[in-house]
């Protein structure tokens, strides 16, 4: 229950940082009449939810059962039928066509079916997870009233959160630590757009040059599942495995390539400019939240390790500032007797 809510909350915030701007543009263009002004945050996302309203329940309506039936039928049977022991054969033709030498095909048989079967393995697991999630998928209705909470309720609670510390340094420390979680927040979801816009426009290319049916749409969706870490790549494999026919080994082929591209050299790039988490950070975070929490693990991992990192950083400078001030009152207070006594020194002088 703890990580699916958290869960939940993360996917709300990241829809309330989407909606945000939206919101301020409704907010400035569209006056209420007769005196022409702004429409408030709350009617502003009231009327985004109205326009989203129909396509969502259509999109919802029309894709939910063909989705279903992929989960439970179509991605299954594909994956049994990829890995059902055709694979060995398939790399003794590779191994036969390729110019490599007979002495160091059978060490290259066992890497590559050491990589095929890990690649199974995180198939069958993501399957797993995807029929098991199925059943929770209603619970995504709380997305957009989490998100409406955020957007609207989130800024009175945050200025009587601060009114209730005292007012001076622990105010001032509370109000920059709240941005700083707000900004690290901002920075993953920056990050994970980012990612899916590049995996997106990838998956295109890749694909077109392949000659998988379907390649655009096929990359479309690549880049929309890369937002949720650790499922949605695996996914993206099934989903083009289903689609390519003969061509899936070369298909695989290119996605492993792409997430060895992605996941070491251009996604340590965007988390580290938009959180600030050098690479060997993001590999431990990512590490334990999949040992830890499984999928959900590892959506929540990140996020996490952003807020401890802030956490921390703020603490630290908390306590440095703490003994700048206990040094600077034990100097005051050692200094006071030499005061008082020039203090007396200029009575007697004025007395005299």
């Amino acid at each position: 229950m703890i990580e699916g809510g958290s869960v939940l909350l993360l996917l709300s915030m990241f829809a309330a940082h989407l909606l945000a701007p939206a919101v301020d543009a409704v907010s400035r263009t569209v006056r209420v009449r007769p005196r022409g002004r702004p429409l408030g945050r709350g009617a502003s996302l009231a009327l985004i939810y109205v326009i989203l309203a129909v396509p969502v329940a259509l999109a919802w309506r029309f894709a939910s059962d063909p989705i279903a039936t992929w989960v439970h039928v179509t991605a299954p049977a594909t994956v049994d039928h990829l890995f059902g022991g055709g694979d060995v054969d398939t790399i003794d033709r590779i191994l036969a066509a390729a110019p490599v030498p007979a002495s160091a095909r059978p060490v290259l048989k066992r890497r590559i079916g050491g990589a095929i079967g890990y690649i199974q393995d995180h198939a069958r697991t993501t399957l797993d997870t995807l029929i098991d999630a199925a059943r929770y998928a209603a619970w995504l209705a709380v997305t957009p009233v989490l998100a409406a909470l955020l957007l609207t309720v989130w800024p009175s609670f945050r200025r009587s959160t601060l009114r209730v510390l005292p007012r001076g340094h622990l105010q001032w420390r509370g109000e920059e630590f709240l941005q700083d979680v707000n900004s690290a927040l901002a920075g993953y979801i920056r990050a994970q757009a980012a990612a899916g816009i590049i995996v997106g426009l990838m998956c295109v290319t890749g694909f077109v040059a392949l000659g998988v049916p379907s390649a655009v749409s096929l990359g479309v969706i690549g880049g929309i599942l890369e937002l949720v870490p650790g499922i949605g790549p695996v996914t993206t494999m099934l989903i083009a495995v289903t689609q390519a026919g003969d061509r899936a080994l070369a298909v695989i082929a290119f996605l492993v390539a792409l997430r060895v591209v992605q996941d070491t050299l251009v996604y340590p790039r965007l988390i580290r400019h938009g959180m600030h988490l050098s690479t060997p950070v993001l590999l431990v975070s990512l590490w334990s939240g999949v040992v830890l929490g499984g999928a959900g693990g590892a959506i929540l991992a990140l996020p996490v390790a952003g807020f401890l990192s802030v956490s921390l950083r703020h603490w630290r400078e908390y306590r440095a500032i703490e003994r700048l001030v206990r040094t600077s009152a034990h100097q005051v207070i050692s200094e006071q007797p030499d005061r008082s006594e020039h203090e007396r020194h200029d009575e007697t002088g004025r007395q005299e």
